[in-house]
């Protein structure tokens, strides 16, 4: 089926619609912290801390194909990181990320030591272990004295180093009081300029020639070293990036709550799950697909959080299916979910709607070595 229209890479049209986009994002990006309520600010930024954390994954799973289910560990560590440099050493918010990143990307070195020599389920399962062991070892007694054990930390009372309440801006305030449910707003813009850092790093690396090196180790390992990829250098770089940007949205999580305890949140293993999940229904591969998914995610969580015990609120269709659940029914909806999008969209929202899209629209690439011959032309003229 020949496409209803055809643009080319690049060109006016190509723009066009990158920078109607682009104006689109940034006028919902301005309205939501400075028109929507707290709970809508609320639900974006659950929606970026897992946009964020599946980008982390995505770079290490759907680019270089190494698998890890413990990514929960340097969620953990973002975390309890602010956490500990807050209530300890009264530190900037700001400055435990990248002493958060740094933690996270070490330790990530060291698991990607294993990944050298084995592969496929069995670094699954040692990265599950890493996943396991993170919560239990928070409350080994001989760092209780930082991590106060089951208890967790309370990490309220930092700022940012701000004297003034708020910061106005012709009379727009774009970040509220900044204390208690007054700071969203600044708690979304830092969440928002996360997911924009740790989205513009995965696309620096998959575009650059680091990036064909991953793609192809994902590919086929040995025919990846026969064309001179360091395996063992790419690997672990890759994998201490993931494992730093994973570090972020932990970090995040204990700015808006004020608190962190080892046995909630994403620190659990099911946080790697969830990162897992959230990946694969949206793209994995694609740099957009963990941006969509955690969105659809987020979604769905907040549409049905209020179906138990209420089985008038659930549509009718569904309702046979889902009205006997005295618990929040999210989850099993999202597991559906990404049963049937495995049969009809093994590649995600982001591959259903590429697919869809390429029959009313398709892009023309442009052809390979073209910069490189407008340079060439460009210098002859001026010669």
């Amino acid at each position: 089926m020949k496409p209803l229209f055809r643009i080319k890479s690049g060109g006016a049209a190509s723009w066009a619609i990158r920078l109607l986009v682009t104006a689109a994002l940034f006028a919902l990006a301005l309205w939501v912290p400075t028109r929507g309520s707290n709970p809508t600010i609320g639900y974006c930024l659950d929606a970026f801390v897992l946009m964020t954390a599946a980008m982390s994954l995505n770079l290490l799973l759907g680019f270089t194909g190494q698998i890890s289910i413990g990514h929960s560990a340097f969620f953990g560590i973002g975390a309890y990181a602010t956490a500990i440099g807050v209530s300890r050493y009264h530190y900037s918010p700001f400055v435990t990320m990248p002493i958060a990143f740094a933690i996270a990307f070490v330790l990530g070195v060291i698991v990607s030591l294993p990944a050298l020599r084995i592969k496929g389920i069995y670094l699954a399962l040692v990265t599950l272990a890493l996943g396991l062991v993170f919560p239990q070892f928070l409350k080994w007694p001989k760092v209780v004295g930082f991590t106060k054990g089951p208890k967790g930390i309370d990490a309220a009372g930092f700022n940012f180093g701000r004297k003034n309440r708020s910061y106005s801006i012709f009379g727009w305030k774009p970040f509220g009081d900044m204390r208690g449910d007054g700071a969203l707003p600044l708690y979304f813009w830092i969440g928002l300029g996360m997911v924009v850092i740790t989205y513009l790093v995965c696309r620096g690396v998959v575009k650059s020639r680091v990036g064909r090196s991953i793609v192809a180790i994902r590919d086929n390992e040995t025919a990846a070293a026969v064309m001179g990829v360091n395996l063992p250098v790419t690997k672990a770089i890759v994998f201490g990036l993931s494992a730093g940007l994973c570090a972020l949205p932990g970090c995040l999580s204990t700015i808006r709550t004020n608190n962190v305890l080892p046995d909630s949140g994403y620190i659990l293993v099911i946080g790697s799950i969830v990162f897992l999940v959230v990946m694969v229904i949206g793209g994995a591969g694609s740099l957009w697909g963990p941006i969509v998914g955690s969105i659809v995610y987020t979604f769905v969580r907040v549409k049905t959080g209020d179906w138990s015990g209420h089985a008038e609120r659930i549509p009718g269709v569904i309702r046979p299916l889902f009205d006997w659940s005295k618990s929040p029914v999210g989850d099993g909806i999202f597991a559906v979910l990404l049963i049937v999008l495995m049969f009809v969209a093994p590649f995600g929202f982001v591959g259903l709607a590429k697919r869809w899209t390429a029959r009313v629209v398709a892009v023309t690439p442009r052809p390979a070595g073209t910069g490189t011959l407008l340079a060439a032309s460009s210098a002859t003229a001026e010669v």
